[in-house]
């Protein structure tokens, strides 16, 4: 038996059809996720890409106009299945927020590519993106931020605005806790040598799950203080 070689990048058929397109798109996304994967993102570029994904350099650049385009569009699915299982999750018996609290903090612990992502959205990806896909990419998350942020108020007991409000809180803290959990390993290890600087090493989840929680007891509370 005959084993075909592999194609060499940039020798695969051009992509023509709407469908041979979005495959082409689907290859180059899933090929940057791998090499996210494996390495940080300041190391990863277009050039890697396209080796991953089998096709030439110049042709990454036909669905992406750059890098960051490239991961933000890769973010924009992260954040598509955040919000599903958010929407999906059902809370147990009362008392609702608790359980809601642990579940999101382990569903997020979960997702260290997303969390990566995020941890560079506006500081780099947004920074060199065409504003109006800027704009496209954040019209989408405001909607899902409404929806699930509606159903969120519903699921915790909280007032109007308040579900929106927590998830906003969370793509801004969440990325942070998430650097804080996982310094370099000298760092690590020099941190564990010294009791003075103990504190600095935390553990992302049960961190995230505790600030959740005082998080949303203070904003239930506001609804008794004004009753």
């Amino acid at each position: 038996m005959v084993t075909k070689a592999p194609a060499a990048p940039g020798s695969r058929r051009r992509a023509v059809s709407v469908d041979m397109k979005a495959q082409r798109r689907r290859e180059i996304l899933a090929a940057a996720l791998r090499l996210l994967e494996r390495q940080p993102y300041e190391m990863i570029t277009m050039s890697a890409v396209a080796v991953a994904a089998g096709v030439a350099k110049g042709t990454t650049y036909l669905y992406f106009p750059t890098r960051e385009a490239l991961f933000l569009s890769l973010l924009a699915e992260h954040y598509e299945n955040w919000f599903d299982a958010l929407d999906a999750y059902r809370a147990p018996s009362p008392p609702a927020a608790d359980a809601w609290t642990v579940w999101a903090a382990r569903e997020l612990a979960a997702r260290p590519l997303f969390l990566r992502l995020v941890a560079v959205l506006h500081a780099v990806l947004e920074t060199n993106v065409p504003v109006d896909e800027v704009l496209a990419f954040k019209r989408r998350l405001a909607e899902r931020v409404a929806r699930s942020g509606g159903a969120l108020e519903r699921t915790l007991d909280l007032p109007a605005g308040c579900g929106t409000r927590l998830l906003l809180w969370l793509q801004a803290i969440v990325p942070g806790l998430a650097q804080m959990a996982a310094p370099p390993a000298p760092l690590h290890a020099a941190l564990r040598s010294d009791p003075a600087l103990a504190g600095f090493l935390i553990d992302f989840a049960p961190e995230l799950q505790a600030l959740l929680a005082t998080v949303v007891r203070g904003m239930q509370g506001a609804v008794g203080s004004s009753t």
